[in-house]
């Protein structure tokens, strides 16, 4: 069987490049073609995102004098990939807005919602394109301040604002609600995607070079069932490829960023081969925190009895490095939480972070004992959070109903959530000490706040159903 992933090749050094560097734009559409073919083979069932809706069609070419119309209206130059897309492999198709088959919605017709970003697409199209792949968060609040922040900005001063931070951006299709994916028109990155939020989040670019490399790349995921596999399958976000070739590019990586990237791009593969598992084992014992971390994950989801050792001295290390052991667990292997409750319990008692002591109560729920002793101290912990979780725990609990003294704690807690949370959590409890607790929730809450009074409401319904 041919290398689903024969987009990427090695150059003589050995480093992956793309294999449009090697190929004219007509040999990949050519592949693209039966690629298409071949992926709805894949997806009979059309179960991955937008299937149901392009069902991996696409309709005719566009005429080369269309394009070049389109072209002069704005005057500005299409990218020579997505061009060629156009013209030699089709325009538009059956699903959303008239789109072609493609990543989520699929690839808008030429023209299709131009005045997506900004409502002059000739005042913005053929603008400089300043958003940058290695634009901080930091940059882009700066970049967005004043449509955000300033209450006085005129509508058309705002449309200005707009066609500067979209400029050199065509919306090319729709991953749903607010999202879209465009294409950069000029400038050093002319030809690739880029992945928007209308509502201003940050910009993330995706990890090819051009357009067609990026809509390849969909196909082989497609192809390979990654797309179709249980757990997350957000194309585009993280960087392609398999175990190999992602775990080749962190050893090439020359950066932090870069490695962190090649990891995270093994989250959306159902499964790596002993030696990339053998890389990661290594990798968990790195001195930076996130990459072991993010290791330690990956490592758990391929190959779960390789991990135990990381896993318990993640455990007993820091409350970040133990909260990374209990995710890891609870995302990849939750079937074996059992094995490590006794273990989380002695740890208990150190935790101080709410999302780690969170998790841990998670991992100690799915082993179904009875932990209420051990989280007994923490109602009245310093943090909001963690007595929150304390009786959302105690109220999955089996005896539960034996432990109407620390929900009362709860109840007479100063902070609403935490009310919220035992009142949620006494559902299904009918016992009369708890009666004079209500009376003094209700005494305390004269509005909603936190859905407290409406939460109250049911458990006293509750209670007269038996009296």
């Amino acid at each position: 069987m041919a290398n689903i992933f024969s987009n990427f090749i090695k150059d003589a050094s050995g480093s992956l490049k793309s294999k449009a560097d090697a190929d004219t734009h007509i040999d990949q559409i050519q592949r693209i073609k039966k690629k298409l073919t071949a992926a709805q083979k894949a997806d009979k069932e059309l179960k991955v995102f937008g299937a149901k809706a392009h069902q991996y069609r696409i309709g005719p070419p566009i005429p080369e004098r269309e394009v070049v119309a389109f072209e002069e209206r704005f005057s500005l130059a299409l990218p020579e990939c997505y061009r060629s897309f156009l013209t030699s492999a089709g325009n538009g198709g059956p699903s959303y807005r008239g789109s072609a088959a493609g990543p989520f919605y699929g690839i808008y017709p030429l023209g299709q919602d131009i005045d997506e970003l900004a409502e002059r697409p000739a005042s913005y199209l053929n603008r400089p394109a300043i958003i940058d792949p290695a634009m901080t968060d930091e940059e882009w609040a700066a970049l967005i301040k004043r449509i955000k922040d300033d209450d006085e900005i005129s509508d058309e001063e705002y449309e200005k604002e707009r066609e500067t931070i979209y400029g050199g951006l065509l919306p090319i299709g729709s991953q749903g609600c607010t999202l879209i994916h465009a294409l950069v028109l000029n400038g050093p990155h002319a030809g690739r995607v880029v992945n928007l939020d209308l509502d201003l989040q940050r910009p993330t670019f995706a990890f090819e070079m051009n357009f067609l490399d990026w809509y390849e790349r969909w196909l082989d995921e497609v192809i390979a069932g990654y797309l179709t596999q249980d757990g997350p399958a957000w194309f585009g976000y993280t960087m392609g490829g398999n175990d190999e070739h992602l775990m080749h590019a962190y050893a090439a990586a020359t950066n932090r960023d870069m490695k962190l990237e090649a990891l995270k791009g093994l989250a959306k593969l159902a499964a790596a081969t002993d030696g990339s598992c053998r890389k990661l084992l290594e990798i968990c014992g790195v001195e930076d925190a996130e990459i072991r971390r993010l290791a330690l994950m990956m490592l758990v989801k391929f190959a779960y009895p390789m991990a135990r050792q990381c896993l318990r001295a993640h455990i007993l290390a820091d409350d970040d490095d133990c909260l990374a052991a209990c995710q890891s667990i609870n995302w990849y292997a939750k079937n074996h939480s059992t094995e490590w409750s006794d273990f989380l319990r002695s740890r208990l008692p150190k935790v101080n972070a709410s999302e780690t002591f969170r998790f841990i109560s998670y991992l100690l729920l799915e082993s179904s004992v009875d932990f209420s002793e051990d989280i007994r101290n923490f109602c009245k912990h310093e943090d909001e959070n963690i007595r929150v979780t304390v009786y959302y725990s105690l109220g999955k609990l089996k005896n539960k109903h034996n432990l109407v003294e620390l929900f009362i704690i709860g109840l007479d807690d100063f902070s609403a959530k935490v009310v919220h949370s035992a009142l949620q959590a006494l559902a299904g409890i009918r016992d009369e000490r708890l009666r004079t607790a209500y009376c003094r929730v209700s005494e305390r809450f004269k509005t909603d706040e936190n859905y407290v009074l409406t939460n109250l409401k049911h458990r006293l319904k509750e209670m007269d159903a038996v009296n």
